[in-house]
């Protein structure tokens, strides 16, 4: 049964350019058990697609050392989205307020819902590839963009609650039929060393 397995990265540091901050010791401690996780998960006929931050391929890089025939491709569409900053609202307030409110955007930045629509025909041309193909999936993304993904694209009910209560890193199965029709979502983040909530 082939499957699609959505990821949120590792633990990362804080300080720095966002889109270089790299896993700090516990982010690497989970990486190691997150690729052995999924080596046990997947079929040998697997793409793996990857934001192209820092954090994110690094959280991944264990799974390729494992399987030498995966490739990881970065894809623009799976980084996280900006939200921005505000002078009268912590950036918690303002995720909040995104997921409150689809159309909610600070100045100079998009709302989900206009995110969303800026990359869901990349999204659909990997799932498409993927539903007429024989592989399994892997995508490795980010906390709002993941919540996003499964909230627009897969009618979950996902709102600011939701997010709150996921870990880094994260991990959503989702298996497919016989007839690519897919099944419920399986949160699973069984034997990832050292999860972390924020």
């Amino acid at each position: 049964m082939k499957k699609i397995i959505f990821i949120r990265h590792c633990k990362a540091e804080m300080g720095g350019v966002d889109k270089e901050r790299k896993l700090d010791e516990d982010g690497i401690s989970q990486s190691k058990s997150l690729g052995i996780k999924l080596n046990h998960l997947l079929s040998n006929n697997v793409k793996v697609y990857s934001s192209p931050f820092t954090r994110a391929i690094q959280s991944i890089l264990t799974l390729k050392e494992l399987n030498n025939k995966i490739d990881i491709e970065t894809k623009a569409f799976l980084e996280e989205i900006d939200h921005g900053k505000s002078r009268e609202l912590s950036k918690h307030e303002i995720i909040k307020k995104m997921w409150e409110d689809e159309n909610f955007f600070i100045e100079g930045h998009d709302s989900q819902k206009k995110h969303f629509e800026g990359i869901k025909q990349d999204l659909d041309k990997v799932i498409h590839e993927f539903t007429a193909g024989s592989h399994d999936l892997v995508l490795v993304t980010h906390g709002n963009l993941l919540g996003m993904i499964l909230k627009f694209y897969f009618n979950k009910n996902f709102g600011f609650d939701e997010w709150k209560r996921m870990s880094m890193p994260d991990l959503y199965i989702l298996p497919f039929d016989e007839n690519s029709k897919p099944k419920d979502f399986i949160r699973n983040v069984e034997n990832i060393d050292k999860i972390y909530y924020i």
